[in-house]
């Protein structure tokens, strides 16, 4: 699915929330409208599905990628434009449709290629039970909410302390963080004391029981201190890490209220990856970029072959990056092999050098190494 760039101010308003302007890059047309630069791709869906989507039957299962702007982000780590994938389940509120979108979340981290990743999985249910009973006034919840959000727990309790709140509601919020791993349900039900509360633990309790039958509980553990935007969703929510990187590599949750802004009050869920953690954290995604199958040198007088070559290999879908530097072979081979290029190659006109990941070298004739060539057996490498 591809949405617009550009997507008029009220629109992205009315799917997210008066909050929303603050960061958003606008823009004035020529007839005086006010516009904005997409600063995410759920809203846009939503306003498509709405529309042009009008009247399919449900449930809707979309996918989308594309660039998203944030005017505000600054920071370590964010950045103002940046590529966006992602998935929603339209026209479901069931947690068989939750369980299919968490798992098709662990199943994108396992493809990231990035190490150690797993899906942390919450619910907003759980805290907004706990609020409902602490009596806070508007403004005292919406602080409260705020400092939540941005995992200000010493503000909070100052909140708390501030409003009166009682001490063993007080106690369950600023427990929050230790509400994780494989004793977090347990540990909530102790500080459960609301029906919405007992509630959303026991589909949580459900919910992974699914996730087990999709084969991907390991990937997944329970930490209720997830927040995400409080507002913008109703239900699950959840967040993909790696140890390689200090940011979540994608967001989502149930958000059952978003279509209502649209005059079509359908249940969703869904999630999206930030492209580019998800790049920074895999296996040679950092700095440097993605490693070519093969880097290729030449001797001189061997351009020709060189580049005969590199085409060759290129005509079979391999990467093939081929010396500009000047470099001395060593040079070539041990900086490719180091970013994770599996094979090196000196071309010295009718023959070849081939440096192995293992370190390990050998001569070859320069038409062993061409797809087909003779002594190939029709592949790009003898073995």
């Amino acid at each position: 699915m591809v949405t617009p760039t550009i997507e008029y101010f009220d629109t992205l308003v009315r799917g997210e929330g008066t909050q929303a302007g603050d960061r958003l890059f606008k823009l004035v047309d020529r007839g005086g409208e006010l516009l904005a630069l997409r600063p995410e791709m759920t809203t846009p869906v939503a306003r498509l599905v709405t529309t042009h989507l009008r009247g399919r039957p449900l449930p809707l299962r979309l996918a989308y990628a594309g660039q998203v702007f944030r005017g505000s982000e600054t920071g370590s780590g964010r950045l103002r434009e940046f590529p966006q994938v992602g998935c929603e389940l339209i026209g479901a509120d069931t947690l068989e449709a939750d369980a299919e979108i968490v798992a098709l979340a662990v199943d994108a981290l396992a493809a990231s290629g990035a190490a150690e990743c797993s899906v942390s999985l919450g619910h907003v249910g759980f805290l907004r039970g706990i609020l409902e009973g602490l009596g806070l006034p508007e403004e005292g919840a919406l602080e409260a909410r705020a400092l939540l959000y941005q995992k200000d727990f010493v503000g909070l309790r100052a909140v708390l302390d501030r409003y009166g709140a009682p001490a063993a509601r007080g106690e369950a919020l600023t427990a929050l963080p230790g509400l994780r791993g494989p004793n977090a349900i347990r540990e909530a039900q102790r500080l459960a004391d609301t029906a919405e509360s007992r509630r959303v633990l026991r589909d949580l309790e459900t919910l992974i029981g699914i996730l087990e039958a999709y084969g991907v509980e390991g990937g997944v553990r329970v930490d209720l201190s997830i927040i995400r935007d409080f507002d913008y969703y109703t239900g699950i929510v959840f967040e993909g890490h790696t140890a390689a990187l200090g940011f979540p590599l994608l967001g989502g949750g149930r958000y059952d209220r978003l279509f209502e802004g649209f005059g079509a009050p359908h249940a969703a869920t869904g999630f999206a990856v930030r492209v580019d953690r998800a790049l920074a954290a895999s296996a040679g995604g950092g700095a440097g970029g993605e490693a070519p199958d093969v880097a290729v040198a030449f001797a001189d007088g061997a351009r020709g072959e060189a580049l005969r070559l590199a085409r060759s290999l290129r005509q079979q879908d391999l990467s093939v990056t081929v010396e500009i530097l000047g470099r001395s072979w060593d040079e070539v081979a041990q900086g490719a092999l180091a970013a994770g290029a599996p094979r090196a190659v000196l071309v010295t006109g009718s023959r070849a050098v081939v440096r192995d990941a293992d370190g390990g070298e050998r001569t070859t004739a320069l038409a062993d190494l061409v797809p087909g060539g003779p002594g190939n057996g029709g592949g790009p490498w003898p073995s």
